[in-house]
């Protein structure tokens, strides 16, 4: 029986031309299906809990930017139950980022809780390195994430080349390192199935005087993420879409716990 190679070196030259060319593309195929599934649009359901009791709904939807290397995040939260007669939240954030650095490209944000309404916008100009907000401007880095690009690289990355890193990230005009702690990898019982997922801590300091705040005044979930001696958690689901599936934030003995919702 002849083997593999001798068939193949029995070919004629248009037969092997042929071979090679249907082979790459199978290949050009299976990076092509590869990379539509990343531009694939998502959508994430989640509740905030307080105590145990549902305060919130989260919604976490991801689309295609307008060029290719570009994503597009929009985060919308809103109260739940009686909290909404306690303290009234209905914000959105949206958030346009660099697949490749998870670089903040364009944020912005409509705000309406107690005493505040507010929106904000900033744009990325390439040309001279700046944030543009309303009239003004300021220099950042050109690999800057954002806190909403950066949890994208938590789910994007593994933890290997994750874990201990600190990352730039402008916080409404405010500089900042953020980088995630791997704890362990643990199975969680979400919605009666089990799941292998990374369990992080999420760090955030600021970097000196490196800016101006931008708002005098900010939503409750921007001002609270990022005080003093607060303990931040998640996991992330392992393989696969690597979704976030739980967080935890810790403030003053207060506990906040966001899990996701049944697909």
């Amino acid at each position: 029986m002849e083997r593999p190679e001798a068939e193949i070196n029995s070919l004629a030259p248009d037969q092997l031309r042929m071979k090679h060319s249907i082979k790459n593309c199978g290949i050009g195929l299976t990076l092509l299906a590869t990379a539509c599934s990343l531009l694939a649009s998502e959508r994430l359901n989640y509740t905030v809990y307080f105590w145990k009791i549902p305060c919130a709904a989260i919604t976490m939807s991801l689309g295609e930017g307008s060029n290719i290397n570009e994503r597009e995040l929009n985060f919308t939260t809103k109260t739940a139950s009686v909290f909404s007669f306690i303290f009234e939240v209905d914000n959105s954030y949206t958030t346009v980022y660099d697949t490749q650095t998870f670089q903040m490209l364009r944020y912005e944000k409509k705000i309406k809780q107690p005493n505040i309404e507010q929106e904000l916008s900033l744009q990325w100009d390439s040309d001279l390195g700046v944030y543009r907000y309303e009239d003004s401007h300021y220099e950042r880095p050109s690999d800057t994430h954002n806190l909403f690009s950066f949890l994208m690289r938590g789910r994007a990355t593994d933890w290997e080349d994750l874990d201990t890193r600190w990352w730039k990230l402008d916080h409404e005009g405010q500089l900042f390192q953020g980088r995630f702690l791997w704890v362990d990898s643990t199975e969680i019982d979400m919605n009666g199935e089990s799941y292998l997922s990374d369990h992080y801590r999420f760090d955030l300091r600021k970097i000196g005087d490196s800016g101006t705040e931008l708002l005098e005044k900010t939503d409750v979930f921007t001002w609270g993420i990022v005080l003093d001696n607060c303990v931040r958690q998640i996991w992330v689901g392992r393989g696969g879409e690597r979704r976030i599936l739980r967080a935890e934030v810790t403030v003053k003995g207060i506990t906040l716990t966001v899990e996701i919702e049944d697909d």
